[in-house]
């Protein structure tokens, strides 16, 4: 047998000493993703029950996410991967102890930092994903549904379509990322007929994003009303699609 030489067995030392590679990495986010969507959706519902075996599937997920990945895989900076998985975990610490009191509301509210963190990561370390893109339009979405907040359009004055006008190119910006994105889709929706479905709502939402887009345009209050108090809604929707079906 021939001897290893003293290189070699530097070498193999350190990959074995060194951390996790990505692949898979994204793949393992996803199906953390797949868990996660349900127990943020569920806890913004009011029947309890459902949403706390939503948390109890994500704390199974989440832990053996952590354990799978306890260093910061290549490509990740160790610190920033550290914080972001301290977050999650402070995350769901916080919405158990929300839900096992009947807060669902509130448990939905904690659960939001894991989305804001895994983001953060991502973004930080420069690696695509297609629930961040959606996560992008997010933000831009909540400032024209906030402003808008189911006025119609005799009570929408001059400030609140001014916002909406404001908040509009960013919206833009960040969608058209998620419709150019869009066959990433099945990386993250196993069913196949979610992922239509998530296809079918994409293409909804752009419909609704441009008809708003054209209310403005127009300084059409009616419009604006209308399409501004379904954008979220729609949204919504779409991003349900990425949670793994109840079992």
């Amino acid at each position: 047998m021939p001897r290893l030489s003293a290189l070699t067995l530097v070498a193999a030392a350190a990959l074995l000493a060194s951390p996790l590679s990505t692949a898979g990495v994204t793949e393992d986010m996803a199906a953390l993703d797949r868990v996660y969507v349900p127990a943020l959706v569920l806890t913004n519902r009011p029947d309890v029950e459902p949403a706390r075996r939503a948390i109890v599937a994500l704390r199974a997920e989440w832990d053996a996410f952590r354990a799978r990945y306890p260093v910061a895989p290549a490509g990740y900076p160790a610190a920033s991967w550290q914080r972001a998985s301290a977050a999650v975990e402070a995350a769901i610490v916080a919405a158990e102890q929300k839900i096992a009191a009947g807060k669902g509301p509130a448990a939905h509210d904690e659960l939001e930092a894991v989305r804001e963190a895994m983001y953060a990561l991502r973004r930080e370390a420069g690696v695509a994903y297609y629930m961040d893109d959606l996560t992008a339009f997010h933000t831009a979405m909540e400032r024209i549904a906030s402003a808008v907040g189911g006025r119609n359009a005799q009570t929408l004055t001059e400030a609140d379509i001014a916002a909406v006008r404001a908040a509009l190119p960013e919206a833009e910006r960040t969608w058209a990322i998620v419709v150019a994105n869009r066959a990433q889709v099945a990386r993250h929706i196993e069913s196949p007929d979610r992922q239509a479905g998530a296809q079918k709502l994409i293409d909804t939402e752009a419909a609704t994003l441009a008809a708003l887009k054209a209310a403005v345009a127009a300084d059409d209050r009616a419009g604006i009303a209308t399409h501004g108090n379904v954008l979220k809604p729609g949204y919504s929707k779409l991003f349900s699609q990425f949670g793994a079906p109840p079992k």
